[in-house]
């Protein structure tokens, strides 16, 4: 779906229009940020359509933190469409990611624990 309603903003049209309105103005918007935008709140749509609750998102990488206990609703919805299956370990949580659909979907896990 297009963005047909974001116009990118000149910094001098934006405090032009502030002056006249009374309104901040968001001068940040650029036709990129818009895309990721975008590309997050469709993914934030498919995901809580099967009942992923979406915790955080970060537009900017396109990036988003899913509810760890619903790791396995993501999984049986999308398997089949996961790219790029990355895990890494720091202290006591692993960071679970994959690519969806654009996004980085990301969830933590706590590291179990090596029997000796």
């Amino acid at each position: 779906m297009p963005a047909a309603n974001i116009i990118p903003l000149s910094a001098q049209v934006a405090a032009d229009i502030a002056r006249w309105h009374a309104l901040p103005a968001c001068t940040v918007l650029t036709p990129e940020l818009a895309s990721s935008l975008q590309l997050v709140n469709a993914m934030t749509r498919r995901l809580r359509a099967v009942g992923v609750r979406v915790e955080t998102t970060s537009p900017l990488d396109k990036t988003l933190f899913i509810a760890t206990e619903d790791a396995q609703h993501l999984a049986d919805a999308f398997r089949n469409e996961w790219r790029g299956v990355v895990w890494s370990t720091n202290g006591t949580r692993t960071l679970n990611s994959v690519r969806l659909g654009g996004c980085r979907i990301c969830w933590l896990t706590p590291v179990k624990e090596q029997e000796s």
